[in-house]
């Protein structure tokens, strides 16, 4: 990697650490490194707009700004395990980042596609889901697709068949995220091939592989990051019941066993040509799901779809909308974010849909009876 020296005034680089001491950004590099990527945005022809939507601050050793609660944390053991091999040095265990990345060979799409895999009979058993659902911390803004969770649950599922058994974080975070890589580079090829319009790439929020900034990126915001002081912070596929940590071990639920079980387009059949990478069958059982197990993501997701409903069309004009909401102490950097995420993951479960205008984008409902059903009573769950 190539290291490159900048000569920056006292001044800028006093304000640069101000936002950094604000915890607005983890250190120096990565606010560069955010610049960087911003910039390059800006002169592909994205607007301003366009990139605080897409959420224009994370690098690769962030961790979410907005959560108003301490870390997740896991038994003391857990901590001594973590210890040991820690999230980084798996991320080092993998490649070293490289400027250009070979196009994935049909040998490797067949080998990768063979660990994602389902497998309907397994010794492992899920976890049962809890009596009554609780409400958890927001989904953090960064997390803005849905189709990651599928790949992490029918992963972990396919890795339980083989051993018999639920694996040690530790163990799977390099070969995980890994294989999550090369996924996300195959679906960045077929992209690229199809000149996928805006807003419809397969690849979108899955990393690359032997880029270990955004395979550190998927693990921190979709499986666990293993916090400086050795603890494991559960990510996003704990945040909605899809799996849960046992010490070190991350096992799925019923839900998450049932999720990874669907029939997937990617997948399953390798279809180049999918309109999307989850499956309509997929798509309604997440929103199902996230009704009933996942309530602060529902409010939120509730809250965005109302203000659209009520005539919010734009990015500003939800985000305005739905401020109040929100925590007082986010900054309005924090709640664009925010609200972006929710709106990406809106319009992967079909519940809200993206029309662009030039550079502006307007938001519209999904199916009126998919809508209205899922904007109603939410119903409470049950063992």
């Amino acid at each position: 990697m190539p290291l490159i020296a900048v000569n920056l005034s006292d001044k800028l680089l006093q304000e640069i650490r101000d936002l950094i001491d604000k915890g607005r950004y983890a250190t120096l590099e990565s606010f560069i490194e955010i610049g960087a990527f911003n910039q390059l945005a800006l002169e592909r022809g994205a607007s301003p707009a366009e990139i605080v939507e897409r959420g224009h601050r994370r690098s690769s050793s962030d961790a979410p700004v907005q959560s108003t609660k301490p870390p997740t944390a896991i038994t003391k053991s857990a901590r001594a395990t973590a210890a040991n091999v820690s999230r980084k040095e798996a991320v080092v265990q993998m490649a070293s980042k490289v400027d250009a990345i070979e196009p994935v060979t049909e040998d490797e799409a067949k080998v990768v596609f063979s660990r994602f895999a389902h497998h309907p009979e397994t010794k492992a058993v899920p976890l049962k889901m809890p009596q009554q659902p609780q409400p958890g911390e927001r989904i953090f803004g960064q997390v803005n697709r849905l189709f990651p969770l599928k790949l992490v649950c029918r992963w972990l599922a396919a890795a339980a068949a083989d051993e018999g058994q639920w694996p040690k974080y530790t163990a799977i975070a390099a070969p995980l995220s890994d294989d999550a890589g090369t996924i996300g580079s195959l679906l960045d090829d077929w992209d690229k091939a199809l000149e996928r319009e805006r807003g419809s790439e397969l690849a979108t929020a899955l990393p690359r592989r032997k880029n270990n900034a955004s395979l550190d990126r998927f693990l921190s915001q979709f499986v666990a990051r293993i916090t400086r002081a050795s603890e494991i912070s559960a990510g996003a596929v704990c945040q909605y019941e899809f799996a849960r940590f046992d010490d070190s071990t991350l096992a799925l639920t019923e839900q998450g066993a049932a999720f990874a079980a669907l029939k997937n387009p990617i997948l399953d059949a390798n279809d180049k040509k999918a309109a999307s990478a989850l499956a309509k069958s997929e798509a309604e059982f997440l929103a199902a799901h996230i009704r009933t197990w996942v309530p602060t993501e529902w409010i939120d997701m509730k809250t965005v779809l109302e203000a659209v409903q009520a005539g919010k069309a734009s990015p500003t004009e939800v985000a305005t909308a739905v401020r109040a909401e929100l925590p007082p102490g986010w900054s309005d950097s924090m709640v664009q974010t925010h609200v972006s995420g929710v709106i990406a993951r809106l319009g992967e479960i079909r519940l809200l849909s993206r029309t662009w205008q030039g550079r502006n984008v307007r938001y519209e409902l999904g199916g009126a009876d998919y809508v209205t059903s899922f904007l109603g009573t939410k119903t409470e769950g049950h063992s």
